[in-house]
């Protein structure tokens, strides 16, 4: 129903020939399309800002047959520390996420294509999935919406797109142009401006991946070791394990407020003594001191820092 409204709303703005206002807190972009005075905005010390909404213009549509409607937000993203989301009506979307290693951005990439497969085969949706679209990038993906409807009118496409730390995403309405070119060109050539406007964003790690570590300890082995995977979201499960053991990896939190952690140990002894602990980055998130009782478990959530 929503999107029927929003769709019925572009029209009608469209038809009464409205345009693009300039968001507050950006500067205007030439009549051509060229850089706003002083140029494309950058980041201002080291953090991404709404002004980077102006980082694609109505022109830069326009130039592939699309009319980019209104803003209907521009905002820094919650939960993520240095994200900006930019809105327009019907859902034409511009995505910034600035992560701060090139590891980090990989892992939030790679579980945003993952969950992009996932949900278009629970919804029983086709797909146009194409890889490696945009020169210039680490990584690229091309496909329908990934929030959008099967069989709809009017079918929106996305892209996403990895260079070192910095994650792009352009999402395209389904409101067409009369000459509106292919969706995979317009998207690959959009997401290839915001790249050549930025061109030294992403470029070097800013900070370091968090770290998540699971130990176990006791005596001899442990007959099983169960624990979740905190940025795969995937349970690893290992046996006949040799004691003390552990194993670190890679935090990252993908827009989550906060993280679940599971730790579990079994020892084939039922007077065996096991403990286990979580920490990320040598802080410590939970403990269990060892006790006989060939059992050992944590669980807890934790809360990443802003």
């Amino acid at each position: 129903m929503r999107r029927g409204v929003a769709i019925a709303c572009a029209l009608v703005l469209a038809l009464a020939g409205c345009k693009t206002e300039v968001p507050g807190g950006h500067s205007a972009a030439t009549p051509n399309g060229g850089p706003p005075p002083g140029g494309w905005p950058q980041p201002v010390n080291g953090q991404l800002t709404t002004q980077m909404c102006g980082l694609l213009t109505d022109a830069d549509y326009a130039k592939y047959g699309h009319e980019r409607l209104p803003m209907v937000s521009e905002k820094r993203v919650d939960n993520e520390p240095n994200a900006v989301d930019c809105l327009y009506t019907v859902n034409d979307e511009l995505a910034l996420n600035l992560q701060p290693t090139a590891e980090a951005a990989k892992l939030t990439y790679d579980a945003g294509l993952r969950n992009h497969k996932k949900q278009l085969a629970e919804d029983g949706r086709p797909t146009v999935l194409a890889e490696n679209v945009v020169p210039g990038s680490d990584q690229s993906w091309f496909d329908y919406w990934t929030l959008g409807t099967a069989g709809s009118k009017y079918t929106e496409y996305q892209i996403s797109v990895r260079r070192g730390s910095l994650i792009v995403g352009v999402t395209l309405s389904g409101l067409k142009g009369k000459k509106e070119q292919d969706p995979r060109v317009l998207l690959s050539g959009l997401a290839g401006l915001v790249l050549q406007r930025i061109p030294a964003v992403g470029r070097a790690d800013t900070g370091k991946t968090q770290k998540a570590r699971f130990s176990v300890v006791g005596p001899g082995r442990a007959k099983q070791i169960i624990y979740n995977d905190p940025t795969t979201s995937k349970t690893v499960t290992l046996k006949n394990v040799k004691l003390p053991w552990h194993v670190e990896k890679p935090l990252v939190t993908l827009g989550n407020p906060m993280v679940m952690f599971t730790l579990n140990a079994t020892s084939g002894s039922p007077m065996a003594a096991l403990g286990c602990s979580i920490s990320v980055d040598g802080q410590t998130v939970v403990v269990e001191q060892p006790r006989i009782g060939a059992f050992a478990s944590c669980i807890q959530s934790y809360t990443p820092p802003k």
